[in-house]
């Protein structure tokens, strides 16, 4: 494992990231008083204003009938990119989903968020109205739902031919390990704090893997990590872990302001570009 203490990414890269980062938060309506106060400090890793991103929510087809959406991001410039599959942990409408995806624009990819929590209605707000809600949405209705978003990316004139990426958050991470076990196709998985996955589903799983997790997480224990880097390594699964001291659960999620990192954030996204370039190359 490789705790962020330790520097293992280039210090160019990150810098180049930082610089290419910074973003100009989104306006909102205040009231007189909070306007005279100081402005709210902007993510480092908000990236949605830059404008050599194109980004928008897409609908594509599923059994033959335009019904699930997805947030789609890649590079202003003509050419064709590979594909990243962003897999989120929970609805895709928070920013930060979309955000990844735009990162990934930036940095040389078409990133598309499918919307796995498409059968879940408004009214669910808690996580155990949720769970109730989706009960009945197995990993094989999401996976489904993720090779549909594939087939939207194969008809697109800027998705590069070949393989995909596959990035995950928390269940989404699973999912993203899941998904590469079943598919060929998916050439790279990044996991950030990934769910708990047993070895059975993963048993075939050959692409390589690259996880973060902080070391203050909260919903994935240290051990469990430990654990699926073990079976991965057992079966000659390419993996690295990264891990990050005082970093809780979600820390690249600047929506979650209690929980955010940002240089845990940057530098694990840094990271991520990084294996993405060489996996998907």
């Amino acid at each position: 494992m490789c705790t962020d203490k330790d520097g293992c990414g280039p210090n160019e890269e990150r810098r180049a990231f930082i610089a290419g980062s910074i973003g100009v938060a989104a306006a909102a309506a205040v009231s007189p008083a909070l306007a005279q106060g100081p402005a709210p400090a902007r993510p480092p890793t908000r990236v949605l204003d830059n404008p050599d991103a194109i980004h928008k929510p897409v609908t594509f087809t599923h059994n033959g009938l335009p019904t699930i959406g997805g947030y789609l991001a890649r590079p202003r410039a003509e050419g064709t990119y590979p594909a990243v599959l962003v897999i989120a942990g929970n609805r895709i409408s928070e920013e930060y989903i979309p955000n990844t995806c735009a990162a990934l624009a930036l940095a040389g990819f078409v990133g598309l968020a499918p919307d796995i929590f498409h059968v879940l209605p408004d009214s669910a707000q808690t996580l155990d109205q949720m769970r109730a809600a989706s009960a009945r949405h197995t990993d094989d209705d999401v996976i489904e739902d993720i090779v549909a978003g594939m087939d939207y990316l194969r008809h697109q004139s800027f998705v590069r031919k070949g393989g995909f990426g596959a990035l995950g958050f928390c269940y989404g991470g699973r999912i993203a390990m899941v998904l590469s076990a079943r598919s060929r196709e998916i050439d790279a998985v990044v996991a950030y704090h990934p769910g708990k996955t047993s070895a059975d589903e993963i048993a075939r799983l050959r692409a390589p893997v690259q996880i973060h997790v902080g070391t203050a997480d909260q919903n994935v224990p240290l051990s469990e990590i430990g654990d699926l880097e073990k079976v991965l390594k057992a079966q000659r699964t390419p993996v690295e872990v990264h891990l990050y001291e005082g970093a809780n659960h979600g820390f690249l999620a600047y929506t979650r302001p209690p929980r955010y990192k940002p240089d845990a954030a940057l530098l694990s996204w840094q990271r991520t570009i990084a294996f993405l370039h060489r996996a998907l190359k």
